[in-house]
């Protein structure tokens, strides 16, 4: 290489300027490097619902991501020889970019078509895997040999900048992994991470071409536009959809019948569709027991009666309701209700079977954003190794028709109680009966001064409890209607109150104190009890 041409792979500019754009260079290295790992992670939540989380689909994650960068490796290093120029540059990278913002629109259907049209899990992972991943990670692979290019003055150098780039990108690949695994993962959704990993490509691309310009004003120009974009996405991000609507209205097209049967190591889930709803169960020992039922057609309705009255726990929330915390998802409706009746609230849900929240998100269409959130993992493990407080926590961990015995204890109410906030409330499902029904109620008024109980009328009753024993049941009325009134709930809070039981406390005789120690749960589960005459 002559002195000539490596002058006009970067235009002349001043001492301080060039500095200025090989430290960009080699601070994007870093951003592709990680966005590129990100993505790979990320390929396995795309990729997980249709084909598994086993050897196969990692296997065919690893080879597309290795196959793309190689191909991306030849096809930069043959343009940079032919035309180093960092506008190219740019463009190699915006094209990547954009093709992450637009992918989640496409993503889903695109699998499900490979799913329907490939039998073999092998075969169809490896498909997949180059359908989502190559395109992207190929032109995010240019950039490395690009950059080189660019940034080489002289033959005595080039070991040192291709250590250099080749340095930084793999550091930022570390970074995008374990940031990726770690932080983003359990923090937000596939879709949200997609986004915010393509605007990050845009950022780069918009000031590869700030730099590449030699007029102050038109890099001004694009480094104001970027700031646009970025400025612009983070409220799209932060007030996202918590549902795809067109993934329910593809649903909705679909003939009644089974749609899915999908084996975890804790249940048989299937999704069945009966004209405009669409019911999820889980098949144990021989019976089927209904867990979620979801109107298609429109998503603020609650189907099953008692989810209508789990929305009671609010009632004895005195302050704005800030955080939730649902133990139990199934098809999402009460989260989902929730998120967009309250649209400032931040959402936790915690599942124990990562395959339902797989199933949720593909025929449910449930999303994750910043506030709302799903995580696989045990209701107790969870509370004991999280120090979050809640304004509200729900509770309806069914599995089948009965609730673990590990989260009806005394202890564990106790635990629940130390993660509310100051004035916070809990709703349990419980269903009545049997002894273990008054045996519920008489543990969970050991731990909480404050029980009321809201019989669904369906076979459930819903125990909204406070840790506020000066709690003033009196000022349920005008908080309900206050309540109603802000956020409009589609079933009226004012009517959810009339089902309150005047006298709870009569509901736990007969039962007995369950704890970690003493939890015959499941024969509890089979005595019935007396029911007592309730007021409709």
């Amino acid at each position: 290489m002559t002195e000539h041409s490596a002058e006009a792979a970067i235009p002349r500019a001043t001492a301080s300027s060039a500095t200025m754009t090989s430290v960009m260079i080699y601070s994007i290295a870093f951003v592709t490097g990680a966005i590129v790992m990100s993505f790979e992670m990320l390929g396995s939540r795309y990729l997980n619902p249709y084909f598994g989380s086993g050897i196969y689909t990692w296997a065919s994650l690893i080879s597309t991501v290795l196959m793309a960068l190689t191909l991306g490796y030849f096809l930069g290093g043959w343009l940079a020889d032919r035309t180093a120029s960092l506008n190219v540059l740019a463009v190699t990278v915006l094209v990547a970019s954009v093709y992450m913002l637009v992918l989640p629109s496409f993503a889903q259907p695109l699998l499900e078509l490979l799913l329907a049209d490939i039998d073999d899990v092998r075969t169809g992972s490896l498909v997949a895997s180059l359908a989502i991943l190559l395109f992207p990670v190929t032109f995010f692979g240019m950039y490395s040999p690009f950059a080189i290019r660019l940034m080489l003055r002289s033959a005595q150098s080039s070991g040192m900048v291709s250590g250099t780039v080749y340095g930084v990108s793999t550091f930022g690949s570390i970074v995008g992994t374990l940031g990726t695994t770690f932080f983003l993962i359990p923090t937000i959704g596939t879709r949200a991470i997609t986004l915010w990993l393509g605007a990050a490509g845009v950022a780069c691309g918009l000031i590869l071409l700030a730099l590449g310009r030699t007029e102050r004003k038109a890099g001004a120009a694009a480094v104001a536009l970027l700031i646009a974009i970025v400025v612009a996405t983070i409220p799209a991000s932060a007030q996202e959809a918590l549902i795809d609507e067109s993934v329910r209205a593809e649903i909705l097209k679909r003939k009644d019948g089974r749609l899915a049967h999908v084996e975890s190591e804790y249940n048989d889930i299937y999704v069945t569709k009966r004209r405009s709803q669409l019911i999820m169960t889980f098949q144990l020992k021989g019976w089927d027991y209904t867990e979620s039922i979801t109107n298609l057609e429109d998503p603020d309705d609650l189907p099953l009666h008692y989810s209508q009255v789990m929305t009671a726990a609010s009632l004895l929330y005195p302050t704005e309701v800030k955080r939730i915390l649902m133990i139990g998802l199934g098809g999402g409706s009460i989260s989902t209700y929730y998120g967009r009746a309250m649209p400032d609230v931040h959402i936790d849900t915690v599942e124990l079977d990562q395959r339902v929240i797989d199933v949720a998100k593909q025929f449910f269409a449930l999303r994750e954003t910043p506030r709302v959130r799903y995580i696989a993992a045990d209701g107790r493990v969870f509370l004991n190794r999280s120090k979050d407080q809640y304004d509200l926590i729900l509770l309806d961990a069914y599995r089948g028709g009965y609730v673990p015995f590990h989260l009806l204890t005394r202890e564990f109410y106790t635990l629940v109680k130390s993660r509310l906030s100051p004035g916070g409330a809990v709703a349990f499902n419980v269903h009545d009966g049997t002894k273990l029904y008054h045996s519920t109620v008489k543990t969970l008024s050991e731990v909480f001064p404050i029980v009321d109980l809201y019989p669904s009328g369906m076979g459930e009753v819903i125990a909204t409890l406070s840790a506020d024993p000066k709690f003033n049941r009196d000022a349920l009325a005008t908080r309900a209607a206050a309540l109603q009134q802000r956020y409009n709930f589609r079933f009226p809070l004012p009517d959810v109150l009339k089902r309150r039981m005047p006298n709870p406390q009569g509901e736990a005789k007969g039962g007995v104190t369950i704890t970690d120690d003493f939890a015959p749960v499941n024969l509890y589960d089979t005595i019935d009890a007396p029911k007592p005459k309730r007021k409709k």
